[in-house]
């Protein structure tokens, strides 16, 4: 069985974190360096995700939108309608559904897409510091078989856990 208990020392003394607290605590700190980026360009994580989210799939429904940044319609609404305001992304009718609107990216939200692109390849290169090439491919192969074994099953029930 694996260990997923990892010992840190820190400060000369030791500690332990949990595998789980380590990948959250990193996550974390990625999103605040990420956040500090965004804001330079006076935009909020959720309107960088949407942002990010479109140039990978334009012109995609709110609803499915909302799915694909992991969020719900009603939040993903204020925060087009806010990246629409700023002139970053329109909507238009769907053609298909008269209710619901499809979202596109517009070319001055593209502009930013390639100036974020690097500003996170900075933060990528700062938590990458002192990692050796190899270990970094290790790292990447080992959270991504993780990712896709999380991916394929689900949660295990309570009674399974014991």
């Amino acid at each position: 069985m694996i260990n997923t208990h990892t010992k840190w020392t820190s400060s000369g003394a030791d500690s332990h974190k949990h595998f789980g607290y380590v990948i959250h605590d990193l996550a974390r700190l990625l999103r605040r360096q990420f956040d500090a980026a965004a804001q330079q360009h006076e935009l909020t994580m959720p309107q960088w995700r949407v942002i990010g989210q479109l140039s990978l799939t334009n012109g995609v429904s709110q609803v499915s939108l909302a799915g694909l940044c992991d969020t719900d319609p009603m939040t993903i609404s204020g925060v087009v309608e806010r990246l629409e305001a700023k002139g970053l992304v329109v909507r238009e009718p769907d053609p298909d559904d008269s209710r619901a609107k499809i979202v596109l990216i517009t070319d001055k939200a593209r502009a930013l897409v390639t100036e974020m692109k690097q500003l996170a390849d900075q933060v990528y290169r700062q938590a990458m510091d002192g990692i050796d090439e190899n270990d970094r491919e290790t790292a990447l192969n080992v959270l991504n078989q993780m990712s896709a074994n999380l991916s394929k099953t689900r949660a295990p029930s309570k009674e399974e856990l014991v």
